[in-house]
């Protein structure tokens, strides 16, 4: 039995009928399109994949040129190129560029042209290989707009192009396959010249392609007559690649045109990570945010989302957004919702306050913001959302409400107080320079008061830090002298303004005629809080000691005035002062809500 190749028919006509069908097949078959072109750009004919690309029928095609359905903007670098050929300066070109389908829409393709010239040296036709790239310019429009600014610029790669035929043992089984033809990008795809490959066997050269399961798919392919496309994980030399092959039987072999995929690989894993990254982000802001379709159904979610509202991510996407649980809490806000994206669809960026519901059933305040996003013709594709929790900011704007309102009461009070104040130290003042300083002291304290008020709270203050700034002013150096004693106790405003008047008036007292006066003289202040049927009372004692002998006044002066009326009209108490010789007494009571 012999094991050479199967004897070839030595018929020459056959040989030619067999290497005609061989080519027009691979001609036809062929996963990229292939074209013949005359001299002036006229299609002469055409493979199906070239009426796949552009969308006319062969019929359609052969009666018009290349110009014809070429972008206008590409027209004058095909055309210089194709001139160069015609003038002999180059015999090859290869370019991207752009035709119009019949349906009026932009086809990408990869341009190969190589011309067969007359014996004279003039061009007779041209030879176009056609490969439909715009997949691939949709993959990087795609990776562009995912990454949102994170863009990956990639160049295409052209798709290699063989023929082998089948070498078979004598029963007939395919054995190994030979290469007849291989193509200036298979050159470049394999690192293999032409000249290297043709003839040779490819147990011999890719011996690989056998433990990779290729052989048995390309015999598969020539028995069959079944085409065959994959892509594959194919590296070489150690260099990871990626190649999507496509396999049709031509004769007695095939012919497979392979395109390394590599890039559009790495663009897609790039794709997902940047994705995955996108997420992560967004899962870790705290503020709701969600992608949604320009009519507003829900395409994305972030976690923040799902953890107020308690709902599944599973449970929202596709749905429109006013049926997410946190927005269809009344009928008004779902409307206002409709309406808002109404606006934002036609191309409004859309901002409003409102109030979502948690999944406690609470209602939070949050400042809402649609954003469109617009594609490259000026067309919205989708519409960011957020809702960001304004309670604090809701909380701060009532805050300033009520600061707003209180000022206004404080300046009446506190002018109708200065008012009062100046008619009566005015009386009681003997001159000038004693109304002066009379009046000046009063109205620090009163600025005073008002200090603590505001380093504070703003609208409460601490009544041991407010006897600190009234007394100690007045108080010896000597601290065993003044003594205060009591739990903490936080007045309110208007306990603060009064107080602090009254504190003031006995510590001037205590200084020009009471226990601060001489060098002996003792001051205790004590409070502490009683609980009674309605509000708990602040008593408040002071009690002087070892000062000069207490005279009590022939007349009633202001101080005395201020102190009671305080007590009665601002803050609902009452006041009992005690002028024992020994030293002045003072109890004051009044509700500890003041």
């Amino acid at each position: 039995m012999s094991t050479g190749e199967p004897e070839e028919p030595n018929k020459p006509a056959v040989m030619l009928v067999e290497s005609d069908a061989m080519f027009r097949a691979t001609f036809e078959h062929a996963s990229v399109g292939i074209a013949h072109v005359g001299p002036q750009g006229q299609w002469l004919n055409v493979n199906r994949r070239v009426s796949e690309i552009v969308g006319y029928p062969r019929d359609e095609l052969l009666k018009i040129t290349f110009q014809d359905i070429t972008h206008p903007d590409d027209l004058n670098l095909d055309v210089g190129l194709l001139n160069e050929v015609l003038e002999g300066r180059r015999e090859t070109y290869r370019i991207e560029k752009r035709y119009y389908h019949k349906s009026g829409r932009i086809v990408w393709v990869l341009l190969s042209v190589s011309c067969i010239r007359n014996p004279d040296g003039t061009v007779a036709y041209f030879i176009s290989i056609l490969q439909d790239i715009t997949e691939k310019k949709r993959i990087s429009r795609a990776l562009t707009d995912s990454e949102t600014r994170f863009r990956i610029v990639q160049e295409t790669n052209p798709d290699g192009f063989m023929i082998l035929r089948s070498q078979r043992a004598v029963s007939g089984e395919i054995e190994d396959f030979v290469w007849e033809f291989v193509n200036p990008a298979a050159e470049q795809l394999t690192a293999r010249s032409a000249n290297v490959l043709i003839g040779k066997r490819l147990s011999k050269v890719m011996p690989e392609a056998f433990g990779r399961g290729l052989f048995n798919v390309f015999c598969n392919t020539v028995e069959t007559g079944t085409p065959w496309r994959r892509e594959l994980y194919y590296p070489d030399n150690g260099v990871p690649r990626w190649f999507r092959f496509t396999v049709a039987r031509v004769g007695d072999g095939f012919a497979v045109s392979f395109q390394d995929v590599t890039a559009r690989k790495q663009a897609e894993l790039q794709l997902h990570a940047s994705q995955q990254r996108q997420r992560t982000i967004l899962d870790g802001i705290v503020s709701m945010i969600g992608l949604t379709t320009p009519s507003g159904i829900l395409l994305e979610i972030n976690e923040a989302s799902l953890r107020l509202t308690g709902a599944a991510s599973q449970d929202l996407v596709g749905k429109p957004i006013w049926q997410h649980p946190a927005w269809s809490h009344t009928r008004a806000m779902q409307d206002r919702l409709i309406s808002a994206f109404a606006k934002a669809e036609a191309g409004r960026r859309m901002r409003f306050d409102a109030e979502i519901r948690d999944s406690r059933g609470l209602l939070i305040p949050v400042d809402v913001q649609l954003a469109p996003i617009f594609d490259e013709s000026g067309q919205v594709t989708d519409i960011v959302m957020s809702a960001v929790d304004i309670s604090e900011r809701k909380r701060a704007e009532a805050h300033r409400e009520m600061l707003l309102s209180e000022l206004n009461h404080r300046v009446k009070n506190s002018l109708a107080t200065i008012q009062a104040i100046a008619a009566h130290t005015l009386r009681e003042a003997t001159d000038f320079e004693g109304f002066r300083q009379s009046f000046t002291g009063r109205l620090r304290a009163i600025a005073a008061s008002h200090d603590l008020l505001v380093s504070t709270t703003q609208d409460s203050s601490d009544i041991s830090r407010l006897i600190r700034d009234q007394v100690l002013g007045y108080a010896p150096a000597d601290g065993t002298r003044l003594e205060m004693t009591g739990p903490p106790l936080v007045l309110g405003p208007q306990g603060s303004h009064a107080f602090g008047l009254i504190l003031h008036e006995l510590a001037t007292n205590a200084s020009k005629y009471g226990a601060f006066s001489n060098d002996s003289g003792r001051l205790s202040i004590s409070w502490f809080i009683e609980e009674t049927e309605d509000d708990p009372d602040v008593i408040i004692d002071w009690v002087e000691t070892d000062g000069p002998p207490v005279v009590p006044p022939s007349r009633k002066g202001f101080g005395s005035v201020l102190i009671e009326q305080s007590l009665s009209h601002a803050l609902g108490g009452k006041s009992n002062l005690t002028f024992d010789p020994k030293g002045l007494k003072a109890q004051f009571r009044f509700p500890a809500r003041r």
